[in-house]
């Protein structure tokens, strides 16, 4: 019986000349070990010395570019992991999160500029209203800024549901209250509200109370200017700003109000100030 005669073994690398191949420390490919990223081929029992193969340099590549695009280790395990199928759209999808968070810093450095030039903007016109007194159904949290998106629309969707439960439909648009501030050291607490008519019975975690009336100043932002932290925070600047100029004091949190409407022009939030009257 004749056997077909097999190659020679693959040359094991050791991790030294693997880190020199592959341009990856040996104190990465440490962590990539650890963190099951980048396994070595085989690993002395004595030693603990590891062992790596030329095909895996493939590999390595990939991981040593992707953390040049900043993608956290858990993610690049998550893309390489993924069936190859799906491994252009992953990639697609962290990049449009890299840019819109690029769009934001661009946002906020225009901002800083202006403050730093002691710049005074005019960008919104100030408007007053009275608001007449509701019942309302809200839930507080502590939230940083970076999960302060998600945070509002999951609470949103959960009183909105609670409200529909209970026959109760909307008696104005809903809000979030700012109680102090939310930023990537500080979480707030922040309070998602929902004006309602008719009884309600409070959820877990979520309260009922009637709002007086009150009296505010506010601007309005359009979809456009929503998505820019610099229109959304100079926003909340000339509104505070108008209250000191008018010698009105705030009588409660700023609430940033969401408006339904389409197309980019179109109004979407609003910044109010409520303010003492004074008798």
């Amino acid at each position: 019986m004749v056997t077909e005669a097999q190659g020679p073994p693959e040359p094991l690398l050791t991790i030294s000349h693997f880190a020199r191949l592959s341009r990856l420390s040996p104190k990465a490919l440490r962590l990539y070990d650890t963190l099951g990223l980048l396994r070595p081929l085989q690993v002395d029992p004595g030693s603990g010395y590891r062992f790596y193969a030329a095909t895996q340099l493939e590999q390595a590549r990939l991981i040593g570019l992707l953390r040049r695009l900043d993608m956290p280790l858990g993610q690049i395990q998550a893309l390489i992991q993924a069936p190859v199928t799906d491994r252009a759209a992953q990639l697609q999808r962290y990049w449009q999160g890299l840019q819109r968070e690029l769009q934001e810093k661009e946002s906020l450095v225009a901002y800083l500029t202006d403050c730093f030039s002691q710049k005074e903007t005019k960008m919104f016109e100030i408007q007053e209203r009275t608001v007449g007194q509701v019942q309302v159904i809200g839930r507080r949290g502590r939230v940083h800024l970076g999960a302060l998106p998600d945070f509002i629309a999951t609470t949103f969707q959960e009183l909105q549901q609670h409200l529909a439960a209970q026959d109760a439909p909307f008696a104005a648009a809903p809000y979030t209250l700012f109680y102090g501030e939310v930023s990537a050291d500080s979480d707030g607490p922040v309070e998602v509200c929902i004006p309602f008519c008719g009884r309600v019975v409070p959820g877990r975690g979520m309260t009922v109370r009637a709002e007086p009336a009150y009296r505010e100043a506010y601007v309005t932002l359009t979809r456009e200017q929503q998505g820019t932290v610099q229109a959304i925070l100079t926003a909340h600047d000339e509104v505070a700003r108008w209250l000191r100029q008018q010698g009105k004091t705030l009588a409660r949190p700023a609430r940033e109000v969401y408006l339904q409407s389409e197309g980019e022009q179109q109004p979407t939030l609003e910044v109010a100030y409520a303010y003492r009257v004074e008798s």
